[in-house]
């Protein structure tokens, strides 16, 4: 398949089959992720790869601690976007979530559930976070996300599906501690992983991107 045709073609999946993919397969995509631009060719990133009981632990810990850390979050302090651009990004999003909802309930899909999917992998039989660690220039935070989107590509190329996990990110802190891991490591997020249903309409949920001349400038 042509790159840009895998591209355009990927999507986010939120109704899984039980069936845990083949190791040997999941290895080949993390060996893809590996190839991604590293700034200063160090590879500083680490691929946690979960299953199972310490996938469920995971999901658990997420859900009793999300609400607490998405408040923390919101109250430390950020750099603010500028007024006319935080409304045209707000009315970007309300148009996406809006259509994504009206589609659901079209189709009778528990809403709830789905909410309640955002912390749970969407059930899926796996999930990979992918970590770093601390750098000041944040060279090592750009690569791993670059290692993230080449994995997604490389698992949709070899039919499986993908979700990107923020919730992982924002309970960072009681992840690592549920897995033992090192407190320095810094979890970027998660990613849910599995065989698609296919005819699930949670994986047929519509999506667009903006004509590309909208936020392209050329000086």
């Amino acid at each position: 398949m042509d790159v840009l045709t895998l591209i355009k073609e990927r999507i986010s999946i939120r109704h899984f089959l039980p069936e845990i993919p083949p190791r040997a397969v999941i290895l080949e995509c993390l060996e893809a992720a590996s190839w991604a631009p590293n700034p200063t060719s160090q590879q500083p990133w680490k691929f946690i790869v979960l299953t199972g009981d310490t996938l469920k632990a995971v999901c658990r810990v997420i859900e009793d601690n999300f609400a607490e850390a998405a408040a923390k979050m919101a109250s430390e302090p950020t750099p603010a976007v500028s007024g006319s651009v935080a409304k045209v990004l707000k009315e970007r999003k309300d148009r996406s979530f809006g259509e994504m909802l009206s589609f659901l309930k079209e189709k009778n899909v528990d809403l709830k559930a789905i909410g309640r999917g955002n912390f749970i992998f969407h059930n899926a039989p796996m999930g990979i976070l992918f970590a770093t660690y601390p750098c000041k220039d944040q060279n090592f935070l750009k690569a791993t996300i670059a290692a993230m989107q080449t994995f997604l590509l490389a698992a949709t190329a070899r039919g499986l599906g993908t979700c990107w996990m923020n919730a992982v990110s924002i309970c960072q802190h009681y992840i690592k501690e549920a897995l033992n891991l090192s407190p320095e490591l810094i979890l970027v997020d998660g990613v849910a992983v599995g065989y698609p249903v296919a005819d699930s309409p949670l994986n047929q949920i519509p999506r667009h991107r903006l004509p590309v001349e909208e936020v392209t400038v050329f000086l």
